[in-house]
Parts: C-alpha cells; sequence; structure tokens
C-alpha cells in the first residue's frame, strides 16, 4: 500500500497548507518554492528547508528562522486530520480479518517517517518500508511476495503499480485516484494531478476511494 495522495492528502498538506504557514513569516511562493527545489534532491525537511531560506535571504534572521522551525514543528505535529476519510474505517477493516498490511512509500525515509509517524498510522501495518529510490517498491515486493499466496497493492502511480505487476505478475492492483474532478489548477492537487497524465502499460483496477478495493 502507497502513502503519498493514497492514503495521505500529501498536496494539501505540503503545497496549500505548510506553505501558507510558510507565508505567515513573511516567505514568498517563489522564495518557498525555489528553496524546495534545492533541497528536495537530498531529501526535505523542515529545518534545511528553513535554512535554505536563509541562505537566500528570503526570513530576517537566524532568530526568525528559528522561532518559524519551531513554530511549523509545532502547528505540525499531528497530521491525522490530512488522511483521506476513508481510510481509517479501511485500514481497521483490514485489521479485523487480520491481513498483513505493508506500506511501500517512495521518499526520504526521515520526512516520510515523520508524516507516517505523525499520522498515528505506524500501529496499522505488519511492515513499514521506505525507499529513496523512484520505482523502487518493485524490487521490494519481489522480496516480500514469496511470503503470501494472495497480494494486492494500492497506488496511485501508474508506474510503481506497472513496476510492481511486471515483477510479480499474480499481484492484483487498484489505481487510485484522489483528485477531484472540478479542481485542476493550483496547489490543491499539484503533484497528485501530475500522475493522472502518466501511461499504465498494464491493466489496473480503477478506483477513487478505498471502499472499491476488496478485501478477502
Amino acid at each position: 500500500m502507497d502513502f503519498d495522495h493514497t492514503l495521505f492528502d500529501t498536496d494539501r498538506f505540503f503545497w496549500v497548507d505548510l506553505k501558507a504557514a510558510f507565508g505567515r513569516f513573511g516567505v514568498s511562493d517563489d522564495a518557498w518554492e525555489k528553496s524546495y527545489e534545492t533541497i528536495w534532491p537530498s531529501g526535505y525537511s523542515l529545518a534545511k528547508h528553513a535554512e535554505e531560506l536563509g541562505r537566500l535571504g528570503a526570513i530576517a534572521s537566524a532568530s526568525v528562522a528559528s522561532a518559524m522551525h519551531a513554530t511549523l514543528e509545532r502547528t505540525f505535529s499531528d497530521l491525522r486530520p490530512y488522511l483521506f476519510p476513508d481510510v481509517v474505517e479501511f485500514l481497521n477493516a483490514a485489521r479485523h480479518r487480520a491481513l498483513d498490511l505493508i506500506l511501500l512509500s517512495f521518499g526520504d525515509p526521515a520526512w516520510q517517517s515523520y508524516k507516517v509517524q505523525a499520522s498515528g498510522l505506524i500501529p496499522y501495518f505488519a511492515q513499514i518500508i521506505y525507499t529513496p529510490h523512484e520505482k523502487g517498491k518493485a524490487g521490494m515486493l519481489v522480496t516480500l511476495a514469496p511470503a503470501y499466496s494472495e497480494l494486492r497493492a494500492i497506488d496511485n502511480n501508474p508506474a510503481d503499480l506497472d513496476a510492481m505487476k511486471a515483477s510479480t505478475p499474480w499481484l492484483q492492483t487498484y489505481l487510485i485516484c484522489r483528485v477531484e474532478p472540478s479542481v485542476s489548477e493550483g496547489d490543491r492537487f499539484r503533484e497528485a494531478a501530475r500522475y493522472l497524465t502518466i501511461p499504465s502499460r498494464l491493466p489496473h483496477r480503477q478506483c477513487r476511494s478505498l471502499n472499491e478495493v476488496f478485501l478477502p
């Protein structure tokens, strides 16, 4: 199971609310995005973002940067409100059926771990695995698959599902789309909408909710 854009409303958290929180400290949208693009390849963190903004002169002083970082960490210490509405019910239903839930998440391990833990999801999963490598989920799945006679993967990224299904042909795949059709521009579904432009090479069951995923 995927995390960002599948269980967690990443765009609302990151591109809407977190970006706005930086803005309340006088950080412009241009400075925010420029600093983000600079630090993202080495792994994102709030501290690194604040540090890069200071280097760019987008924050008045080191004391302001320190206060901003502390405020952001306090404000976003509980990320449970960013879970999609169907998530907890689905995870509880899976746990009630004694199913093994495995979280396979792409991104910087430290940043992903922060989001997953602050979302309160750790108790639901038998295994939580992070990979900093794009399409790295397929390799993880190859090592996990022999332990199971039946597997389902839920992800919003067609490329990841293609790679996983190619490595494990009997895998049942669900391509989930959380993007609201009425919202096509701006930051609300900024990253999630990009996945809609990625073609699928292999067939996947399409859904808009976890309620459409069959639980044995």
